[in-house]
């Protein structure tokens, strides 16, 4: 997920950062890769804090990307933050840039994870990414521990489908309660957090291999 991420917020950002010149030019990937890093996290921090219905509600359209949904605006508040402390950039330019990004690149995000015929994103890769597994598109997510979950996995791209119509699990019948659910992947992607901080500084190092 994060490469796609990064080329859809260099595809997404040509004004904002990639011909902004407040942003020095060598500094570029380094900006884009700041942007995923804000989004990444931000996903990542709510599921960690049980915040998977409002994770999936966004995807399906039920919640905003704009900055007046609390998700996004705490990303977009993240991405200002270290825009100013890596560029030096005044706040009004830096809260400029980010309110223009992360929410034209969320709004993006959750168009391509929506659209069948585009295989860039898929809910299960993403939520398979922020969760530390596998995140191949398409593939069911293992959620070791989950009770009554298929051979298969969860495949949250069934959940989502059914949040858009109303339903809160992938078959109408109960089995899948959300909100044991985002209990379970809170504890499992707070663990994932702190692993990733103390084994490779972050996000941003995981990054380094396609900002070049």
């Amino acid at each position: 997920m994060l490469e796609q991420l990064f080329k859809l917020i260099e595809n997404e950002s040509q004004n904002e950062i990639i011909n902004n010149p407040a942003i020095p030019e060598e500094q570029n990937n380094h900006a884009v890769g700041l942007a995923a890093d804000s989004i990444f996290n931000g996903l990542q921090g709510k599921l960690a804090n049980g915040g998977l219905k409002d994770v999936l509600d966004m995807f399906a359209g039920k919640q905003s990307t704009g900055t007046d949904n609390s998700l996004v605006s705490g990303i977009t508040g993240n991405f200002i933050t270290n825009m100013m402390n890596k560029f030096g950039i005044d706040s009004d330019k830096a809260e400029a840039i980010a309110k223009s990004v992360i929410p034209g690149v969320l709004g993006k995000l959750v168009n391509k994870t929506n659209d069948p015929n585009d295989s860039s994103f898929n809910i299960n890769g993403v939520i398979g990414s922020l969760l530390g597994g596998d995140s191949s598109q398409g593939s069911p997510v293992q959620v070791d521990g989950l009770a009554g979950q298929q051979d298969g996995g969860i495949d949250f791209s069934a959940i989502l489908k059914n949040l858009s119509s109303g339903g809160l699990d992938s078959n109408n019948d109960g089995s899948i309660g959300l909100d044991d659910l985002s209990g379970l992947i809170g504890k499992m992607t707070g663990g994932k957090q702190n692993g990733e901080q103390q084994k490779s500084g972050g996000v941003m190092d995981l990054l380094k291999g396609f900002m070049k």
